[in-house]
């Protein structure tokens, strides 16, 4: 496979909100500075943390289960102060054998209870819902897929970590084992457990969920060369739910 996409730069941004908060950034030099300060200080709100922990019941007594993970969230919708969180199936659903429960964590460190509304094993698409008083940003669905060779930025938290950015282009469409459909293949690449970030565009829309990774065999990394769930597939799978009408 293709060499990963070099990174020149790494540094650390701070920036105030209720707090002071780190972004990690990992990004190439070609990014305007003021692209870069809205996606630093918007676009970054609609990203949340993921934790799920799993557990079974026995007599009405919760034991914790052997499973959980981290993943990734991008706000889509908002009523009321109710969030509706676009993520992987594969981040909600760690195995049919146990109950699972959700936590989300904002850019502000607020932590709060989420449930799973809606999901599909076949797009591994799912949608969780929570609370909050916070003021975050909703991000809009693009209206097509990226074309092979536009520029495009992950936004996610890899591992635990808050708010990777990385920026690259879209390589190739490819067939995979996982799904029935093409992936968006792009170099903005992504840290093992990024699954649920969001893929935008220039005009800071979501064309793409990164959903996998493939490792660069040629080094010895824990950066992988992304691959996303295209818009069209997101749409299709929220249409399926009844979650939009278009």
């Amino acid at each position: 496979m293709k060499k990963v996409f070099q990174l020149l730069i790494l540094f650390l941004i701070s920036f105030i909100v209720s707090g002071c908060t780190l972004v990690n950034q990992l990004f190439e030099p070609k990014i305007d500075t003021d692209t870069l300060n809205h996606i630093s200080t918007v676009v970054l709100n609609s990203n949340l943390k993921i934790k799920t922990t799993t557990y079974t019941k026995v007599f009405n007594t919760e034991i914790p289960g052997p499973l959980q993970g981290t993943g990734s969230g991008v706000i889509i919708k908002n009523t009321d102060q109710r969030y509706y969180l676009l993520t992987n199936y594969h981040v909600v659903v760690l195995s049919e054998s146990y109950y699972h429960r959700y936590t989300v964590e904002d850019i502000y460190n607020n932590v709060s209870s989420a449930v799973l509304l809606e999901y599909d094993q076949d797009y591994d698409l799912a949608i969780l819902r929570f609370e909050s008083t916070e003021e975050m940003e909703v991000m809009s669905l693009a209206r097509s897929d990226p074309k092979v060779g536009e520029l495009v930025f992950s936004i996610g938290s890899p591992s635990g970590k808050h708010n990777i950015i990385t920026a690259g282009e879209v390589l190739a469409y490819q067939n995979i084992n996982n799904v029935s459909y093409e992936v968006i293949i792009h170099d903005a690449v992504i840290r093992h457990g990024s699954s649920g970030s969001m893929l935008i565009n220039q005009n800071y829309e979501i064309v793409g969920l990164n959903t996998w990774g493939f490792d660069d065999e040629e080094e010895i990394t824990d950066y992988v060369i992304g691959g996303a769930t295209p818009v069209s597939k997101i749409y299709e799978f929220l249409k399926a739910k009844g979650f939009i009408d278009e």
